[in-house]
């Protein structure tokens, strides 16, 4: 027993996860399952019913958390065949709230594009000290993670690399193509998702920028490596970002260095670095694997888009400019160097656009206007 100020307090033991109380010599087993005592739980969404815009939605287990976020499974209250997956975003300051703007409003400029998450509805609350979004976006079940998981050691085909990889470079051609371009800065074979109607969609777009420049101050060099280091993924990120003193351009070409080491995974079923290493990264050292054994046509892809330096690299597509496709073709861009090694029949003729998005009176959401060429 113990003793605190005469108060006598039964001790709690525990056994594969029941707990029993030891009390007066006996030992009671309780009927529930333990938990930490005189802890205070979460308070999390699961259970509660919720109304974001003009969607009721039954919010069911969580799928994923982070830090300050957590996704859930949402049910349709009205049609149960439904399903959605429901973001939810605590922001405790101004920095944390202008990242959910930024990525509502990305989502919008993209909506309608088959390989973009969709967001259907979305709403930030005012809870006095802090501010609470929930974002209700298209639910998928596996991510590319997953899928190569599943693998094992079978390795895909070139047509089957080139069917997921384009579905990614469609994505990334549209943020690319914007007036400005926006860079992704995340793209990792974690937000790569598998939808329902087979097509891979690009999510998280939390890290986007528009900001692209090169970064001479110091003050500025520091805000900007705190940046990176708080929103980019360390095996995933380009030399320019890791060392800002060989003040390169940062601009959208981080994305197509992530596509590289994306490409190399997919291939693969491994980094092409280990994220750890600055110097490997920097140097951009490392080493194609003799096996599987690809064809010139993948392997020299990736090696162009592991270039070091930014401006060594290919584009998606010509930014700031109306697109004139026989000077892309001119380039041999990465889409299209992907897009004509796939088997006739799966070929397209240009990548898909989202629609342009009309402005919205009253919102309250700054827009990205969808500029593209006809």
């Amino acid at each position: 027993m113990e003793v605190i100020e005469d108060i006598w307090i039964p001790l709690i033991i525990v056994d594969r996860g029941f707990s029993y109380f030891i009390f007066c010599g006996f030992i009671l087993p309780t009927m529930w399952r333990f938990k930490p005592f005189l802890q205070k739980e979460p308070a999390g969404l699961e259970g509660r019913t919720l109304d974001v815009a003009n969607l009721k939605l039954h919010v069911r287990n969580v799928i994923a958390e982070g830090g300050f976020s957590c996704v859930y499974l949402a049910k349709d209250a009205l049609h149960a065949s439904k399903q959605y997956a429901l973001k939810h975003i605590i922001c405790n300051d101004q920095e944390s709230l202008e990242l959910v703007v930024k990525e509502i409003s990305v989502l919008k400029s993209l909506q309608g594009h088959p390989n973009v998450i969709t967001l259907y509805a979305h709403t930030i609350l005012d809870m006095g000290r802090t501010k609470e979004a929930l974002l209700v976006m298209e639910f998928c079940d596996k991510s590319l993670v997953n899928f190569l998981e599943t693998r094992g050691t079978a390795y895909f085909e070139e047509k089957q690399i080139l069917t997921i990889f384009l579905h990614i470079c469609n994505a990334v051609f549209a943020m690319h193509c914007q007036s400005p371009p926006i860079a992704h800065r995340d793209l990792k074979a974690e937000n790569i998702l598998l939808g329902s109607d087979g097509l891979w969609k690009l999510c998280d777009f939390g890290s986007t920028s528009t900001n692209h420049k090169r970064f001479e101050k110091p003050e500025e060099m520091g805000i900007e490596e705190d940046n990176i280091r708080k929103h980019t993924t360390p095996a995933y990120r380009a030399p320019e970002m890791w060392d800002l003193f060989r003040r390169e351009l940062i601009n959208e070409k981080v994305d197509i260095w992530a596509l590289g080491c994306l490409l190399f995974r997919i291939c693969y079923f491994k980094n092409a670095f280990d994220g750890e290493s600055k110097l490997q990264i920097l140097n951009g050292n490392y080493r194609i694997p003799d096996l599987p054994k690809y064809s010139s046509s993948i392997t020299n892809l990736i090696k162009d888009m592991l270039q070091a330096s930014p401006v060594d690299r290919p584009d998606i597509t010509q930014a700031s400019t109306l697109l004139d496709w026989s000077f892309i073709l001119e380039f041999r861009l990465v889409w299209f160097r992907v897009n004509e090694q796939l088997p006739a029949a799966l070929q397209k003729s240009l990548p898909d656009r989202p629609p342009e998005m009309p402005s919205t009176e009253g919102d309250d959401l700054y827009q990205l206007t969808v500029q593209f060429s006809t």
